[in-house]
């Protein structure tokens, strides 16, 4: 339906590949110190929006507009003041709320399996299984929530790693004209 052309010049994708890799690496290899910057990079930009926010609900009045604006920068402001003085909370609880999403969804996993039994489904063993897992996942991801943050940062240093590579490669093969060098979608 639409025709879109995107210019990649040979050296853009090269540099961009090169930061994916130095990422990556970064990530792979202290996942404790990037889940803490991204945690504290998260914090500062919520402070610094809810200060403009704020600034800004006071700067142009408007009945409706500068309350909505007063609220969402108060409530930047002290959320990014939270994380900014406590970023190992905010990731604890973060990965403690995601395993508490993973024990429900196993639950319902479970309850839905049992539903599909009494409408007669056979061979439900592997589904039952998959909610018995998802249960004992949440646990694990509740009982640790710092290693699993430490995990899922690796599986991203990795997947920045791979990335990299592969966008390297396709850098390294383009031709020098730019006329060559299109996306289609």
């Amino acid at each position: 339906m639409f025709d879109i052309h995107v210019r990649r010049s040979k050296l853009s994708v090269i540099v961009s590949s090169i930061i994916s890799i130095v990422l990556g690496i970064l990530a792979f290899t202290h996942p404790t110190g990037a889940t803490m910057f991204i945690t504290l990079a998260t914090g500062w930009f919520l402070l610094i929006g809810g200060i403009v926010a704020l600034i800004s609900s006071f700067a142009h009045f408007s009945i409706l507009l500068s309350q909505i604006e007063l609220f969402e920068g108060l409530l930047d402001f002290f959320l990014g003041l939270m994380i900014v003085n406590w970023p190992q909370f905010f990731v604890a609880w973060i990965f403690i709320l995601i395993g508490i999403d993973l024990i429900i969804f196993g639950f319902n996993f479970l309850y839905f399996v049992n539903a599909a039994r009494a409408f007669g489904a056979t061979h439900t063993g592997w589904q039952t299984f998959g909610g018995v897992l998802m249960i004992i996942l949440g646990f694990m991801v509740m009982w640790s929530p710092f290693m699993m943050a430490d995990v899922s940062m690796i599986v991203t240093g990795v997947a920045l790693v791979y990335t990299g590579i592969v966008g390297l490669i396709e850098g390294i093969k383009m031709k020098s004209d730019k006329s060559d060098n299109r996306l289609e979608d």
